[in-house]
């Protein structure tokens, strides 16, 4: 319009610009559309300016709830790591048009009263699109309702609790409870069930005891695998309650002793590393020989420190498949090493470099194909494992950038290492993948849910308000794309669908898996 054009010429000069600052200090009494357009046009706005009118992109929010320090502090930053380089690929690609991302990242120390704190101050965020976490369970009880009622979409990468997604109730009552909450692993509900079923089916195991390690590791995770292994058949000769965080001296020996009296053929428990390899100790000491299944409280490197050779033979289940066994991962374990290098240490590494030989391969003569050992009963795993989580196709930046239609069905052109790119993925052997916490990656693919989401829905958008950040979380709930973990895709309650479960057995002194698809 001739205003416009007016305008725009004056504002190309200093004199102009002196002129046109001198007019809206006449008009800045009287908040007219003509007051407001002036000073648009002034700031550059218009064809050329972004979305509201701004010079350069909008600033959205991405956080990262996530113990950064503390005993779980290398997993967390190794959460917040991944989430970053999804961040960085977006933002060098240009993937959601007229914006850039911002990365917030809050410690909720792994407790409830921190997981609190945090959610508060990201409701208080309003720029902010969604939260990758929390991690626990136990966080996610009390911060998750609190970022549900601001409105705020989460998609955490590992908690388990069944109530998140009310799973436990029945299908023709069961209502969502957070409508805007998505997790990308399974729930302790399959974790118990694969662990009972492998246990009974798979190794014949029919007369178990079960140590239970308190709500820490999972309110209802012990019961439900007696449960489970009750109804396939199985005896389980008694239940011990003991602190699961804590290796009590006394609650071990009781343990052991009952051990002893009732010669089961194996042992359940759901304590932390610490009660675990106690317990196998005092049991090595009394000469006894029985197996342990744990869960991913007892998947740790100070297990196998603390138990030492009498671990060997010892299981552990858990719902994170490891880097090595996830075969669209070499992308991202190739950028995340030359970026963050290995994590080291700490209670919940699944895997560390074999401390007998510079080989990441297990000298076992029930080795299988790439170096994986074979489970008792359970014949060789596949390479690479379970044919569930593969996938090319697409992901962000140096793993895809997102497309618009966020099907993620066609993957042209993917590498087969789900790069979006047809060369070859670098050479990452599988002990070095490992070397990254496999919640790294599901942190990594939450991260990509969310942003995917925005890149359709923030286009022409010029704020994050309740409507913007309904939109998205409605698109991460029709999305669906393949992964660094696998497909990724949620039903109607906000769990993924078809997630895995992973065996773990110690062999040779390290924790060997072997992934369990879907059924």
């Amino acid at each position: 319009m001739a205003t416009g054009a007016w305008v725009g010429r004056r504002g190309r000069t200093r004199r102009g610009r002196a002129a046109l600052a001198g007019l809206l200090a006449l008009l800045v009494a009287l908040p007219t559309g003509l007051t407001l357009g002036l000073l648009t046009l002034r700031d550059g706005g218009g064809a050329d300016g972004g979305p509201g009118g701004s010079r350069g992109p909008l600033v959205l929010r991405l956080g990262v709830m996530a113990p950064l320090s503390g005993d779980l502090g290398n997993i967390g930053g190794a959460v917040r790591d991944a989430v970053t380089l999804a961040v960085d690929e977006v933002n060098k690609d240009q993937a959601i048009p007229g914006w850039k991302v911002e990365l917030v990242a809050k410690d909720d120390l792994s407790r409830p009263d921190g997981g609190a704190a945090a959610a508060e101050a990201f409701g208080k965020e309003s720029s902010l699109i969604g939260v990758v976490g929390p991690l626990s369970s136990n966080v996610a009880r009390i911060a998750v309702p609190v970022l549900d009622a601001a409105g705020v979409p989460v998609v955490s990468p590992s908690n388990s609790a069944p109530e998140l997604t009310a799973q436990d109730e029945p299908a023709r009552t069961r209502k969502r409870p957070y409508d805007r909450y998505f997790r990308l692993s399974g729930s302790d509900a399959l974790q118990a069930k694969a662990g009972a079923d492998y246990a009974v089916h798979t190794l014949r195991r029919t007369r178990i005891i079960v140590v239970d390690g308190g709500p820490s590791y999972g309110d209802t995770l012990a019961g439900r695998f007696a449960s489970y292994a009750l109804a396939a058949g199985a005896q389980v000769l008694t239940t011990y309650q003991v602190k699961g965080d804590g290796a009590d001296g006394k609650e071990v020996q009781e343990v052991a002793e009952g051990i002893q009296e009732l010669s089961p053929d194996l042992v359940y428990t759901t304590t932390g590393y610490l009660f675990a390899s106690a317990l196998r100790q005092r049991l090595a000491d009394e000469a006894i020989s029985v197996p342990l299944m744990g869960t991913d409280a007892m998947l740790s490197a100070r297990y196998l420190d603390s138990a030492g050779e009498a671990a060997e033979g010892d299981l552990a289940t858990d719902l994170a498949v490891p880097l090595s066994r996830l075969p669209a991962a070499g992308a991202f374990a190739a950028e995340y090493l030359k970026r963050w290098g290995p994590v080291v240490g700490g209670p919940e590494q699944p895997a560390i470099p074999d401390k007998k030989s510079a080989s990441p391969t297990p000298s076992s003569p029930s080795a299988g194909p790439s170096g994986s050992v074979a489970l008792p009963g359970a014949g060789a795993p596949r390479p690479g494992g379970s044919g569930e989580q593969g996938g090319g196709g697409q992901g962000l930046g140096t793993a895809g950038t997102p497309r618009a239609d966020d099907s993620g069905a066609d993957g042209a052109g993917a590498g087969a290492d789900g790069s979006g790119r047809g060369d070859e993925p670098p050479a990452v052997t599988d002990q070095e993948a490992d070397m990254i916490p496999a919640l790294a990656a599901y942190a990594y693919d939450s991260a990509r849910a969310l942003l995917r989401a925005a890149a359709v829905v923030l286009p022409g958008r010029a704020a994050i308000d309740d409507a913007t950040r309904a939109a998205i979380a409605a698109q991460i709930a029709r999305g669906s794309f393949a992964g660094v973990t696998g497909q990724v895709a949620f039903d109607a309650f906000g769990d993924r669908r078809d997630p895995p479960a992973v065996i773990y057995a110690i062999a040779n002194g390290r924790f060997v898996p072997t992934v369990l698809p879907a059924r």
